[in-house]
């Protein structure tokens, strides 16, 4: 069974109960598809590891995928998948520097908290989307949101190295 594997394969949390199933079974837009698991990987090594897993099985198992989720604010489906998803807030969260002209963060902090911080420093993420309360900085740049101040300052793209 999947998630036994999966569980033997990652440090971070493994689940397919039918309450998480169903959360990550939606984002912001009309579209439903059902997740088999869902994986917060701890580290950049279980990031790895998930890779592994799946480049290995490929063969056996060919409709086995990743799928990226942070916030799940995308209103297009990107972060739904019928395979394994793969949850960013949980554990890569931290905001790790902000300094003059930069910032380094994880995919799964969200962008209130990130904004938060950079305004401390006296800066700002000027391409944040409508729902920059709950969305995280990895969706942001896979989607390259934009949002109010985009035809001003540009979408996500210009600010990501």
């Amino acid at each position: 069974m999947l998630i036994q594997e999966l569980r033997q394969v990652v440090k971070g949390d493994v689940y397919d109960d039918a309450l998480t199933l169903e959360k990550y079974s939606r984002d912001a837009s009309l579209f439903e598809i059902q997740p088999e698991v869902v994986v917060f990987p701890k580290d950049a090594d279980d990031l790895r590891a998930l890779v592994r897993f799946v480049s290995e099985r490929k063969s056996e198992r060919p409709a086995l995928s990743l799928t990226a989720r942070s916030g799940g604010t995308d209103m297009s489906g990107g972060p739904l998948g019928d395979s394994v998803v793969v949850d960013f807030t949980k554990f890569f969260n931290r905001i790790k520097d902000v300094r003059e002209g930069y910032a380094i963060a994880e995919a799964g902090v969200f962008y209130r908290d990130f904004e938060k911080e950079t305004l401390r420093k006296g800066y700002y993420l000027p391409s944040y989307p409508a729902s920059r309360e709950i969305c995280a900085l990895g969706g942001m740049i896979a989607n390259n949101s934009g949002g109010e101040r985009s035809l001003k300052y540009g979408k996500t793209d210009r600010y990501v190295q």
